[in-house]
């Protein structure tokens, strides 16, 4: 299942977006330069993570690749991040890598991100 996550944005941070005044790679690492919305974007990381076993963490990311089309108002980036792994009963620690894919709109004020639906096996696949 694909995350989803709102973010309000100021006037003036959209309009100088959209006239070209603000590369997306600035906007976006000025958006989760708040420690909020960054909170948010690790905690949508992890849900990813949810079914791995263990205690998944994730605690910063950096986005790469991004691109904004101004005549619609979309996007997309990744999310580059480390997960972190804490198996209590065992008491191990892993450490993994991942990426993932998020595509954006922009609509009244407020930035809409999905990210990428992630493939699930079926029961029947064994």
């Amino acid at each position: 299942m694909a995350e989803k996550l709102e973010f309000n944005c100021t006037q003036d941070l959209l309009q100088n977006l959209i006239n070209g005044n603000t590369p997306i790679a600035d906007f976006l690492n000025n958006l989760f330069a708040d420690p909020e919305k960054r909170s948010q974007m690790c905690s949508a990381l992890q849900a990813y993570h949810r079914n791995d076993g263990g205690s998944p963490e994730v605690h910063a990311f950096e986005v790469a690749n991004p691109s904004f089309d101004v005549a619609s108002l979309t996007g997309r980036f990744r999310c580059r991040f480390q997960i972190d792994y804490f198996f209590t009963c065992s008491d191990l620690r892993n450490v993994g890598a991942d990426t993932i894919d998020w595509d954006f709109k922009i609509e009244n004020n407020t930035l809409y991100l999905t990210g990428e639906t992630v493939l699930e096996r079926d029961g029947d696949e064994f």
